[in-house]
């Protein structure tokens, strides 16, 4: 068993030439609800606690306070769940207002029942990996037009209980995102992000193993630009997306909305996610001064065996 954990944590070196098998595969998935229904093309969108995700720039142009938890499951046991909550300030500087804002946020994903075995093939007790980043954000303007923002994360990941040791064997790290997002003019937004500055889970086995070791998995430098067009009652978003490794993707999306009622409305999103086609409707209705949003989202996967469903509900106030 010894062998095998230890030749899980270092597998990740296989994988040449592109994100996969690199640290935090897990945050490159999306974050929140709406913005997977739009295919992840949200760097030039990057409304309500999303933007801590996709665009910590845009925090500075948040108009309210919202809290939002979501929860997607996936395929072979994966689930990814994201809380997050984001406000505006406006601080004064020299007698002058400034317009920022500022945002918390947990992604979380695990995967359950994982099949260990030993180098002889035989079975093991099942293991569960937990993986977490925390992170805050805070963004501010430069110009009415223009802001910028930085968010720090912590990570910390695990795998459980091991065969009959009751010890688990833990990562950590540290990282930055970065961003800048404008609106030049009306109807249009623009935005770019530098994300996973520097950020890697470093593993230690030697609670675990007597002649355990520690190694370090790198997460790929990614850079995104994207941007926005709203008109009426329909948003369309194009983002772009590469990293240091050479994988680009492509995420396109749009949402069509309409009002119900002075206090409801309806939107349909449909996104192209890369490879993965994505459906999603959300719906919003007002309760005294809350203002409460519900959303859903379905994933065609083109690689795993089954597709996704993710669900959502926030307030924003």
């Amino acid at each position: 068993m010894k062998y095998f954990l230890i030749s899980l944590l270092l597998c990740t070196s296989l994988f040449a030439g592109t994100n996969g098998g690199l640290g935090g595969a897990f945050t490159r998935m999306g974050a929140g609800v709406r913005a997977q229904a739009m295919g992840n093309a949200f760097t030039g969108v990057a409304q309500g606690p999303s933007a801590l995700y996709f665009n910590p720039g845009a925090l500075s142009f948040q108009t309210s306070s919202e809290f939002n938890a979501s929860s997607r499951s996936m395929a072979l046991d994966r689930r990814v769940d994201y809380i997050a909550f984001s406000s505006p300030l406006h601080p004064k500087t020299e007698g002058k207002v400034v317009n920022a804002g500022v945002a918390v946020g947990w992604l979380h994903g695990a995967v359950n029942d994982i099949d260990s075995r030993d180098f002889d093939g035989r079975p093991l007790e099942m293991i569960d990996m937990s993986s977490n980043v925390f992170q805050f954000g805070f963004g501010v303007q430069f110009s009415p037009k223009i802001g910028a923002g930085i968010a720090a994360k912590v990570v910390y990941e695990t795998f459980g209980k091991i065969a009959d040791d009751e010890t688990p064997v833990n990562g950590n790290g540290f990282g930055l995102d970065a961003g800048v997002f404008a609106k030049p003019i009306d109807h249009l937004s623009l935005g770019a992000q530098l994300k996973d500055l520097n950020t890697k889970t470093t593993w230690n086995s030697s609670n675990y193993w007597s002649q355990g070791t520690s190694k370090a998995d790198q997460w790929p430098l990614q850079y995104r630009i994207g941007a926005a067009y709203d008109y009426k009652w329909l948003l369309g978003a194009l983002d772009i997306e590469n990293s240091e490794e050479g994988e680009a993707k492509l995420h396109v999306g749009a949402e069509g909305k309409t009002a119900i009622s002075d206090k409801q409305w309806v939107a349909g999103r449909v996104g192209l996610d890369d490879e993965n086609l994505n459906f999603g409707v959300g719906l919003g209705f007002a309760f005294w001064k809350v203002l409460s949003k519900v959303d859903f989202t379905y994933t065609l996967e083109s690689v795993a065996p089954d597709d996704a469903v993710s669900v959502s509900w926030g307030v924003e106030f």
